[in-house]
């Protein structure tokens, strides 16, 4: 890790995504560190990634948060998930050499990449993905490791544990429980699936936050992005209604809490 950068230019793709949009504002309003541009286009078009690269010019600091995300829509056209995941970030880096660029490239990951853990995960814990999108973030995360390596781009992988978001939409959790708010008789028993498991609950605020704090810093290598602190499902569900549910367990309970020592080490305080 280097010092504090000058003015960097930085190429932003996923800006249209929750974290991507608060990452975004946080990296405008430092205009004394960064210069940000959204990346427009198909990131499975190599020609549009390559007509945005042109047109940019010098490029310091390239942010890749573009993906397909949700669970269901990856299982459901996995296709698309391994173009836009995996071939995206081939994309990018392939011609990023070609226009003999070398930036500081951070690749967004996912604590999905990760085998089932009953402790707290560290980085150099096992892989084991089960789910299509873990799957094809891990690819892009070797895409990632291979190719910069063999070009000398300096890199950083962020993987990213439970984030949450007012403004999200489609099948995460936090839109499906308020959706249930909505629709569902809450004096009734709300029951739900894993609701004794324990995630590693983020705001997408923070992790947008935490994710400038590593660029600026020019961290390397694979770092968790978390709180560090597990919380049950039935717990973080409860939180966002004012009124008190019968919640009821149904289904396997699991835990996917993250190990954020060497966050820590690098930004400082508490995640």
């Amino acid at each position: 890790m280097g010092g504090k950068p000058d003015v960097s230019s930085v190429l932003l793709t996923g800006a249209r995504g929750i974290v991507g949009g608060h990452l975004f504002h946080h990296l405008a309003q430092s205009a004394n560190e960064f210069h940000v541009t959204r990346f427009y286009g198909d990131i499975r078009s190599k020609h549009d990634v390559r007509r945005c690269i042109a047109d940019i010019g010098r490029i310091d600091v390239v942010i890749n948060l573009a993906a397909k995300v949700e669970v269901k829509s990856t299982k459901e056209r996995p296709d698309i998930a391994y173009f836009v995941n995996a071939g995206g970030v081939l994309n990018l880096l392939s011609e990023l050499e070609s226009s003999g660029q070398f930036p500081y490239f951070f690749q967004c990951s996912t604590s999905h990449v990760y085998a089932p853990s009953e402790g707290a995960i560290r980085e150099t814990d096992r892989t084991g993905p089960v789910s299509v999108y873990g799957r094809t973030k891990l690819m892009a995360e070797a895409v990632t490791q291979d190719v910069c390596k063999a070009n000398g781009l300096p890199f950083c992988i962020g993987r990213l544990f439970s984030i949450h978001d007012p403004n999200q939409t489609g099948s995460y959790l936090r839109p499906s429980i308020e959706r249930r708010f909505r629709d569902e008789d809450l004096n009734e028993p709300f029951e739900l699936h894993g609701a004794n498991s324990v995630r590693d609950f983020l705001t997408a605020e923070d992790a947008a936050r935490l994710i400038a704090e590593l660029v600026y810093k020019r961290a390397e290598g694979i770092i968790n992005i978390a709180s560090g602190k597990g919380t049950k499902v039935r717990d973080f569900v409860q939180s966002l209604c004012s009124q008190k549910l019968n919640i009821v367990h149904l289904g396997a309970t699991d835990s996917l809490v993250a190990d954020t020592r060497l966050l820590k080490s690098i930004v400082g305080t508490n995640p």
